[in-house]
This record gives structure tokens, C-alpha cells and sequence, in this order.
């Protein structure tokens, strides 16, 4: 019996290692496995994404991009003279970004309409409209906004701004950095015509720019030639008024060495300057009349008094008088000083003596002269310089005015002047028009094609696939709720694991005529005849689903020892279809291999799928046992092999029969009485009450659950339904296991060898 089992310490989780949660790159495991679980919608997605790229590679036109280089410099030298735009680089990059637009602008799109005529082109204005067209016209003409009214508008017009639409959609006009290069390139199917576009976009552009700028400078030539002639007039009304109150005023201007300057002011300057003249003159007059009149005759023979005007008699009767006193006193010296010839030789020393007297009085009276006619020139200059002043005087207060219409003659003047100078610059720009732009390398034919790229084109659509089939991996792991891991199993259960049963071809049954006939021939024999996937559990002990019902067993065991002894073991599922029927037969033919005498019961109303298996055809079964209208040795089927019987379900016979709850207690404790175990094949929970119902007859039940397919939500909804009944479940079993992805989780993924190995170390 189940309870004779060894019992020991409870299965436990694998170690965990809090450690290493923090290693670097935890999440690339997780990465590579969650890729692994969603291999196929990714790689199909990219498969697809290959698939698209080149099937647009085969199918799209090619499209072919010529290039024309325009080099736009607004501050190089005009060739006439002169510099146009702006000076700093802040306004020439907003000034080049403007000529980006205008080059891109309508107006010069219709200079190339024009010039190559390409309202007439069908590829740029078609004449005929496809269905697709008409229907999508039809479809705008219902919707606001979106209808054309082209009900005024002139064919030739409509034409030509079809066609410059076109052109303006293959037309891209870039910038080279912050640099005044800009590129204007032109994309069509054709290379020629690209070449020709994008060179016609370069002259219509320039032929635009010139016009503006002719217009321009006409219309400025002519505002300035009219202001011209007003300021003409301004300047000589405003300069005769400064002549006329010179005029009136006697304000008399003479030119002199330091530029032009009022006449009185020059002759103040003048009487000024001979002012100081007079008054140097005097003052050396007056010191000279001084000292001739301090001078003495000794002064002047002993030569003392040395700034005396030149004067040769002086100097004659100098030199006599010193040679004469030379002579006296020599002769002094050798005769005696009472010789008659010293006598005589003094008074020729006394004569000279009287005659520089004579002279000396002479020259000063001479100086005295001179000295009277200085002052008196000083006191003439001096009244000439008093008349100036006051005159000066006069004529600066009259000068106020006149500065005022001086400065409002210079200013007409200079307004004058620079009208006049702009204007003539005018009139040359105007007779030498040029543009800021120049063709620095005009567009030719393309090699290459720009479009499509065939490596981009696939990069791209193997990106997108990639990144779609990501997208739909994530999406479906997001919303995948089902079971997937045993610890996905714990957490939505609270149940013990009991084993993990693989998906293997070994397990699959298919009921064909030929097993019909079989089995209903053993079936009228009373015997079963029972597939190899209800035997698995006896044939291969090894098989994941011989550990399941080795777990059952512990579980059971343990149970036992604990007081509750385990006879009657229900097997449930919440969805239909998920292995229940399968492992219940596995569990049952198991402890039949064991020598316990076991009963399996198909007690799926729902779905007899046992009794179709192993007992087809018409028969008494399970609710005639329970309505007492049957005995057991008349519905139980015996396998010879294990002595196992099998019990199925009423089909044909007399009516169909719901047994009560005091019925099926009586025939279970009936069963318990004949035999070790009674295995039950519940209904799915969902389906019905029946296995709440027979939680009061039922030791313990073991909770079946398909691998990715029954949702974990259900799975809390079918334990939640047993909470208010004493229903113990031994454990939860997981089916039908795809056994390699089920691995690519990282959660308790447990294989079904470590399993056995947990469940042996139990025991």
C-alpha cells in the first residue's frame, strides 16, 4: 500500500546563492534564452523582412541622383567696385540658408517648367488618371479639406504646378556643413534628365537672382536720382544763405597756411604778433638809453660798459685816449711827472677825455630819440590791437549764426554727396548686374544608382523583420500566462511539484478502426486491452512520468505517516485535454506493477475518454455500480498482465442514472474494502463541480496541469474553488513538457532526471 512507503525530509528547492544576483551581466543569460524561446517568430520575421527587401529590390524603379555644386558668396568684391552683403558670419550663414529656400521656392520650380517645358512631360503633369487615382479623387471630394477645386483654375496653369510639384519632390537642396557650398540634387528614374534638372534648377535660380537684383537696383537708382535733385536744392539754398550773411555781417574769409580763416582774426593775429615786436623793441631801447645815460668816461675808456651801440667815432677816440695814457704814463715814468713832454702828453689825455664826453652825450641823446619813437609806435599798435578786439568781438557774436548755417550747409552737402555717390554706384550695378552665386561644378549624368541600395535596402528590411519578430517575441511573452516553469507551477498553486511528465511520441494514443475491433473483442471477453502510453510508468522506470508517479506515491506516504491515510486518489485538471486521463492510467497501472491491488475509475462524465479506450462499445459502468443496479464483478474490467481493474463509464443500456453523494461514498467505500487504491479520472474543474463534490470521499487529489497551455490565473481560480472543503491536494504534476525549451527557462525548470534525483534524496 501506499503508506508502507519510506517517508523522509520534504523535497527541497535547489540551493539558491543571493551571490552572484549581482554579477555582472546577469541579464545576458535571460537574454539568450528568452532569444532561444522565441527563435522561430524571429528568425521568421527576419526570414520575411529578407523576403520584402528583396522583392522591392527586384521590382522598385531604379532612381538615379545628379548633383550640381553652387558656391553662394555675398561678400566677395563686385568686379565694378564696391562689396555687396553681409560682414559677419552670422548674418552670411543666414543669408545662405535664405538662398537654400529661395532655391527650393516655386518661383524658381516654374523658371524650370518654363524652361524645359515639362508641363508637357507625362512624368511630371501625366494626362490620364489611373483608377486607382480616380477612385482616390472620388474619395476626397467626400471629405473636407482633402477636395480639389481646380473648378477656375486654367488647364496650362494646372500643368505647370503639377509639374513643378513633381520636380519639387525630387528636388532636395542640402548644405555643406556651415560652409557657403550648397548641393542641388535632383532624383529620377532617368540620368540625363537628372543631370539636366539639377543644372536647369542651377540657371533658373541665377537667372531669378539677377532679375531680383536689376529690379532692385532700378527701382533704388530711380528713388535716389529724385532725392538727389531735392538735396541739390537743399544744399545750394543752404550755402547761398551762409554767402548772404557773410556778405551782410563784412565776415571776410582768407586762406592762410593752416587752411581758410576770417580776415579780422588774421590781422588780430597780426597786431598781436607786432605788439610783442613793439614792446621788445621798446624795452631794448629803453635799457640802452639807461645805460648811455649811467655811462661815464671811465666806464667807457676802461671798457665797462660793453652793450653800447656800435659807434666808430667812439671807438676811434677810445683807442686814442688808451694809447695817449700809455704814452703819459711812460713818459712819466722815464722824465718825470714834471717833464714838459709828460705835461704836455696830459693834457691830449685830457683833451680826448672832453671829446668821448662830447661823444657820449651825443649817443645818448640819440638813444633818448629812439626810445620816444618806440613808445610811441607801441601806443599805435596797442590802439589798432583795442580796435581789432572789438571788432573780433562783434564778429563772434555774428559768427553764432553763421555757424549754424555753415553746419546746415555741410550736413546738405555730405547728404548730397553720398546720395550722389550711392546713385552712381547704382547706375553701375545696374549696367553690370552679377550674382553672389557662382556654378562651382555643374550636375553630370550619374554612374550609380542612389536608389534603391541594395545593401542598405537589405540592412534595413532585415532590421525591421528583426525588430518585428523582437516585437512579437516580447508580445507574446508578455501575454504568455501559462505554465512554463515549475516555479511559475509553485507560485501560482502553492502545491508540491510532483514530477514533470516530457511530451513524448510514446505517450500519444490514436484509436483507429483497427483498435476498435481489437479492443471491443477483448472487451466481450472482459478483459481490457491497454496501449503502451497507460503503461509508461511500468515499462520505462526512468521516464519522466514513472517520476511523476513515484512523487505521488512519496507524497501519499508522507501523508500517511502523518495520519491521513491516502486510498483514494483523485487526478484533476482545470482545462480538458490536458493529460489527466493519460497520467491517471499511468498512476494506476504503476501501483498495479507494484502488486497493490488497484482500481482505476473513469469518472469524467464530460469526456469518458478511458472507457472509449479502454472498454468501446455499449456497456454498464460506474453510475449502475453506484445505483446498486450492477454488481462490481459485472462492470470491473481485469487486465491479465497487472490485475488492475478498470472501471468506465455507462454507455447504452438502461438510462442514464446521477448517482447521489451517499451512492458514490458507498460504492468508494466498497472499492477501499476490495482494493489497496481506487484511482479516479475526475472532470476537468471547469467543467463542473464534481471533483468539489467527491472532495468528502476523496483521500487526496493530484492537480494536473499542461505545460504552456493551462494559464496560471486558472489554475489560483480551480484551488480557490476547493478552499471552502476539506480537499487535500498531495501535489501538482506538469504534462506534456517540451522538455529542451522548457529548459531556455530560467526559472526552477526542473528536468525530469534531477527531479528523481530530488525525489530519491526525499526517501
Amino acid at each position: 500500500m501506499l503508506n508502507s512507503l519510506n517517508t523522509g525530509r520534504p523535497m527541497q528547492d535547489p540551493p539558491q546563492f543571493p551571490g552572484l544576483t549581482g554579477a555582472p551581466f546577469q541579464w545576458l543569460p535571460s537574454g539568450v534564452a528568452f532569444a532561444r524561446r522565441q527563435l522561430r517568430p524571429i528568425i521568421g520575421c527576419t526570414a520575411l523582412g529578407l523576403v520584402l527587401g528583396v522583392a522591392y529590390l527586384a521590382t522598385a524603379t531604379p532612381q538615379y541622383t545628379a548633383i550640381a555644386t553652387l558656391s553662394i558668396d555675398p561678400s566677395r568684391a563686385h568686379p565694378v567696385g564696391g562689396q555687396q552683403g553681409p560682414s559677419d558670419w552670422q548674418s552670411e550663414s543666414a543669408y545662405v540658408e535664405s538662398q537654400v529656400v529661395l532655391i527650393q521656392s516655386p518661383a524658381t520650380l516654374r523658371g524650370v517648367v518654363k524652361q524645359l517645358h515639362l508641363d508637357h512631360n507625362p512624368m511630371f503633369a501625366p494626362t490620364g488618371t489611373t483608377a486607382m487615382g480616380q477612385a482616390i479623387a472620388s474619395v476626397k471630394q467626400f471629405l473636407p479639406g482633402l477636395a480639389e477645386n481646380v473648378g477656375g483654375l486654367d488647364p496650362d496653369a494646372r500643368a505647370q504646378a503639377m509639374a513643378g510639384a513633381t520636380l519639387g519632390k525630387m528636388l532636395e537642396v542640402w548644405r555643406t556643413g556651415t560652409t557657403s557650398v550648397v548641393e542641388v540634387r535632383v532624383r529620377s528614374p532617368d540620368r540625363a534628365l537628372s543631370a539636366q534638372l539639377a543644372n536647369a534648377v542651377t540657371e533658373a535660380y541665377m537667372a531669378q537672382q539677377l532679375v531680383a537684383i536689376s529690379e532692385t537696383t532700378h527701382r533704388a537708382g530711380g528713388w535716389l536720382e529724385s532725392r538727389i535733385g531735392e538735396l541739390r536744392g537743399q544744399a545750394v539754398s543752404a550755402d547761398r544763405a551762409v554767402q548772404e550773411y557773410k556778405a551782410k555781417n563784412n565776415i571776410v574769409e582768407v586762406a592762410t597756411g593752416a587752411g581758410t580763416g576770417l580776415m579780422n582774426e588774421q590781422q588780430l593775429g597780426e597786431l598781436n604778433v607786432q605788439v610783442a615786436a613793439a614792446r621788445s623793441r621798446l624795452a631794448a631801447r629803453q635799457a640802452r638809453f639807461e645805460q648811455a645815460r649811467a655811462s661815464t668816461v671811465d666806464g667807457i675808456t676802461q671798457g665797462m660798459v660793453t652793450d653800447m651801440q656800435p659807434n666808430p667815432v667812439m671807438g676811434a677816440l677810445q683807442q686814442q685816449y688808451l694809447d695817449a695814457t700809455r704814452r703819459e704814463a711812460d713818459f712819466s715814468a722815464r722824465m718825470g711827472p714834471t717833464h714838459g713832454a709828460v705835461i704836455l702828453q696830459h693834457k691830449v689825455v685830457v683833451e680826448l677825455q672832453h671829446s668821448i664826453q662830447t661823444e657820449l652825450t651825443r649817443q645818448t641823446e640819440t638813444y633818448r630819440a629812439d626810445l620816444a619813437v618806440a613808445q610811441a609806435d607801441l601806443k599805435a599798435i596797442d590802439a589798432r590791437l583795442t580796435e581789432q578786439v572789438a571788432a573780433s568781438a562783434q564778429t563772434n557774436i555774428e559768427r553764432s549764426e553763421l555757424r549754424s548755417l555753415q553746419s546746415s550747409a555741410d550736413t546738405y552737402r555730405k547728404i548730397y554727396e553720398n546720395f550722389l555717390q550711392r546713385f552712381t554706384q547704382a547706375m553701375q550695378d545696374q549696367s553690370y548686374p552679377i550674382s553672389d552665386a557662382r556654378v562651382a561644378a555643374a550636375a553630370l549624368p550619374p554612374i550609380d544608382r542612389s536608389s534603391p541600395r541594395a545593401w542598405i535596402t537589405l540592412a534595413a528590411t532585415l532590421t525591421l523583420g528583426l525588430a518585428l519578430g523582437v516585437m512579437i517575441a516580447v508580445v507574446r511573452e508578455a501575454l504568455d500566462v501559462t505554465v512554463r516553469t515549475v516555479a511559475q507551477l509553485r507560485q501560482a498553486t502553492g502545491l508540491a511539484h510532483l514530477g514533470t511528465v516530457p511530451r513524448l511520441a510514446s505517450l500519444a494514443h490514436r484509436i483507429n478502426a483497427r483498435w476498435r475491433r481489437a479492443n471491443r473483442i477483448s472487451a466481450s471477453r472482459g478483459q481490457i486491452q491497454v496501449p503502451a502510453a497507460f503503461r509508461q510508468a511500468a515499462i520505462d522506470p526512468n521516464s519522466g512520468v514513472a517520476g511523476a508517479v513515484h512523487g505521488v506515491r512519496v507524497a501519499a506516504a508522507r501523508q500517511s505517516a502523518r495520519g491521513r491515510e491516502v486510498r483514494v486518489i483523485g487526478c484533476v485538471s482545470m482545462l480538458q485535454g490536458e493529460g489527466t486521463s493519460t497520467f491517471a492510467a499511468n498512476l494506476a497501472f504503476g501501483l498495479a506493477a507494484d502488486g497493490q491491488r488497484t482500481a482505476l475509475v473513469d469518472w469524467n462524465t464530460n469526456e469518458p475518454w478511458l472507457t472509449s479506450v479502454l472498454a468501446p462499445g455499449p456497456r454498464v459502468g460506474i453510475q449502475h455500480l453506484a445505483t446498486r443496479e450492477a454488481t462490481l464483478t459485472e462492470i470491473a474490467m481485469e487486465d491479465p498482465e497487472t490485475g488492475l481493474r478498470f472501471i468506465g463509464q455507462s454507455i447504452g443500456g438502461s438510462p442514464h442514472m446521477r448517482p447521489g453523494l451517499a451512492q458514490v461514498r458507498s460504492m468508494l467505500t466498497e472499492l477501499r474494502d476490495r482494493c489497496d487504491v481506487v484511482v479516479l479520472d475526475l472532470p476537468p474543474l471547469r467543467a463542473g463541480g464534481a471533483a468539489v463534490l467527491l472532495s468528502e470521499v476523496v483521500d487526496g487529489f493530484v492537480l494536473v496541469a499542461k505545460w504552456g497551455s493551462t494559464p496560471q490565473p486558472l489554475l489560483a481560480e480551480a484551488l480557490s474553488r476547493t478552499a471552502d472543503v476539506d480537499a487535500l491536494f498531495l501535489g501538482v504534476v506538469l504534462t506534456q513538457c517540451d522538455t529542451p525549451r522548457m529548459q531556455l527557462y530560467l526559472g526552477d525548470s526542473t528536468p525530469p532526471q534531477v527531479a528523481r534525483a530530488q525525489t530519491a534524496m526525499a526517501m
